[in-house]
């Protein structure tokens, strides 16, 4: 017993170094985290299941299957990390997750439409909606803290989980409003409870499912190399405030590099003077590789006296 804990405290160890080496020491412990938050996230989906078996609560119990499917989303997002495998293993694997996140969110938006034709709603015990609210807020305060610690991550698995914390938020939210509606246990405001809860349930499920669909079409860019618009858009204002009259059209977006590389094609006639100026902006301020690529076909550069 003693030596199977020790090969998992060392094995632990040994991913958390790993992590370390690749993405830094911040990135490091902020997967680490992640990892500690799945087991958490677990945890308050058997507090709510265990809440709605007991209150006979269908809608808790699908909502506590919902947080199960968002930890096995975030699971599959990382395993291909913890597998040590390359970055098309690493898209593939943010790709399923995409695609359990559509799935769930779909089953919980037919799940609260059903609702619309058969209502049902047990109502809770005061101290059941206790328990429920504890365990929802828990899950809730610990899926706000995942997207703010990965708001600025722009790589593959970062942004994978941002968005699968992001969509279990939204669904927490669903359940929080659930179980304060039922403190408020008046028979007059029943009706008009159940319609908030399926209109809520609808609305968040819908978000969800879009930033499902949204994660999946990233991943898809990213494997094509094509994921360089908020690059370029960020490009073009800082070039629109540096003065500089560059035409350019994006080609492709390297991000897997260390910098990430840039490609656009670039008249045969732009001046190497703005040229070069755009590179250093690029590379100073945000820490990307311009590769120009010279395009016959692409707009002609103004002359000085066009310009005048």
């Amino acid at each position: 017993m003693r030596k199977s804990v020790s090969r998992m405290i060392q094995t632990t160890r040994d991913i958390a170094a790993s992590f370390e080496m690749q993405f830094g020491p911040k990135r490091g412990r902020s997967l680490q985290v992640a990892g500690a938050s799945c087991i958490a996230s677990a945890a308050a989906g058997m507090g709510k299941l265990a809440m709605g078996l007991a209150s006979l609560s269908l809608f808790t119990c699908v909502s506590a299957f919902y947080s199960f499917a968002m930890v096995v989303a975030k699971v599959v997002a990382l395993s291909a990390l913890v597998r040590g495998a390359g970055r098309d293993a690493q898209l593939r694997s943010c790709k399923l997750a995409g695609r359990l996140l559509v799935a769930a969110s779909a089953l919980y938006m037919l799940y609260s439409a059903r609702l619309i034709w058969n209502p049902i709603d047990r109502g809770f015990h005061l101290y059941v909606a206790i328990g429920i609210a504890a365990f929802t807020f828990f899950e809730l305060g610990l899926n706000i803290r995942g997207v703010l610690v990965e708001r600025r991550g722009k790589e593959p698995l970062f942004y994978a989980l941002k968005t699968i914390n992001l969509a279990s938020a939204c669904i927490s939210l669903v359940l929080t409003q659930r179980a304060l509606l039922a403190l408020d246990g008046g028979e007059s405001l029943a009706d008009i409870h159940m319609r908030a809860n399926v209109l809520m349930g609808l609305l968040m499920g819908g978000f969800a499912l879009l930033l499902g669909v949204r994660l999946i079409l990233r991943m898809k860019r990213a494997a094509r190399g094509t994921n360089y618009a908020p690059v370029n858009r960020r490009l073009r204002r800082l070039a629109k405030r540096g003065g500089l009259s560059v035409f350019w059209r994006p080609a492709y977006l390297r991000d897997a590099a260390a910098p990430p590389q840039f490609g656009v094609y670039v008249p045969r006639d732009a001046r190497p003077d703005d040229l070069a100026c755009l590179c250093a902006i690029a590379r100073d301020v945000m820490k990307v590789e311009l590769r120009p690529i010279p395009d016959a076909g692409g707009p002609r550069c103004q002359t000085e006296e066009e310009r005048a």
